[in-house]
């Protein structure tokens, strides 16, 4: 768990640096980085209602593999993050609907990305569809031989927030609370995360 807490410091420190830089700059450069801002996350806007009772996502499952795979490979660019090697998510390769059982009932879903790393940590990430196949929720778990999550399942969880444009800090949040979980609202989304302490991570992020 310190190394899970000591990743997602280096992420807040990282934006930290970034963001006392920007004020440096003009207001042509902003404007700059603000247009790039906008390829790597979906707007803020891309999340509505279908009716009073179910919401989706207002973008599609292409759209989210798009802005996913923008940022995983910006990661790997990055020197300063010294990322791992992260899977992309190819939209060729995503299998059909499968019926799954949850909490609340049965959902449709389809497998994004599955990963395990040397030390034995994985990452798993999945699209989650109502009885009409709505793509309406996305769905993570990391486990790590060693703590919660393994160095991959760091970088995967946080480029998903990035795509979306939601705050990394709500993970530190949990992670330094004794609560076992944490519901939040970060712009256009309801994101529910849970912890079993020592073991595994899970995370839904559905529109708000």
């Amino acid at each position: 768990m310190k190394k899970f807490v000591f990743l997602l410091s280096i992420f807040l420190l990282c934006f930290t640096l970034s963001a006392c830089s920007s004020e440096n700059t003009t207001s042509e450069e902003k404007e700059t980085k603000n247009a790039e801002n906008e390829d790597t996350s979906i707007e803020t806007n891309d999340v509505q209602s279908v009716d009073n009772t179910q919401k989706v996502f207002n973008f599609s499952l292409e759209e989210f593999a798009q802005a996913y795979n923008k940022v995983a490979q910006d990661f790997e660019n990055d020197e300063e993050m010294e990322s791992p090697d992260l899977n992309r998510i190819i939209i060729d390769d995503i299998g059909d609907f499968k019926l799954a059982e949850v909490k609340d009932g049965t959902v449709y879903t389809r497998e994004l990305i599955n990963e395990t790393d040397d030390s034995g940590g994985t990452f798993n990430l999945e699209a989650w569809y109502d009885d009409n196949q709505n793509f309406n929720c996305l769905h993570l778990t990391t486990f790590g031989s060693d703590n919660m999550a393994s160095e991959k399942g760091t970088f995967n969880t946080y480029a998903v927030f990035q795509a979306l444009g939601i705050d990394i800090k709500h993970l530190s949040d949990l992670l330094e609370s004794d609560e076992e979980s944490l519901d939040v609202i970060d712009g256009d989304y309801s994101v529910h995360l849970a912890k079993i302490p020592g073991m595994s991570l899970i995370i839904n992020i559905e529109p708000k």
